[in-house]
């Protein structure tokens, strides 16, 4: 996955097969993201889905967005970390 930083926030895009396979993934990230108490940003276009990640309200990029990062890689890759 590529990942950029661009104004405080991590980003990528993933492309799916389908917006099926899409939205399965975004249900795996979001029970991780509940569970940890920690969300990413997430825009879909069919099956294309925009990821920002940043910590609000510490105004940029901590620990917690880097750890997000790589269960993202994680459920992308069809596994879970935690």
């Amino acid at each position: 996955m590529n990942w950029l930083v661009k104004e405080e926030q991590l980003v990528t895009k993933l492309q799916f097969e389908n917006q099926t396979e899409l939205a399965q993934f975004v249900l795996r990230l979001a029970k991780h993201s509940d569970k940890v108490n920690h969300h990413a940003d997430l825009t879909i276009r069919y099956n294309v889905l925009n990821i920002s990640i940043t910590t609000h309200d510490s105004g940029g990029l901590t620990e917690k967005d880097f750890e997000l990062q790589k269960e993202i890689e994680h459920i992308k890759n069809g596994r879970l970390r935690k």
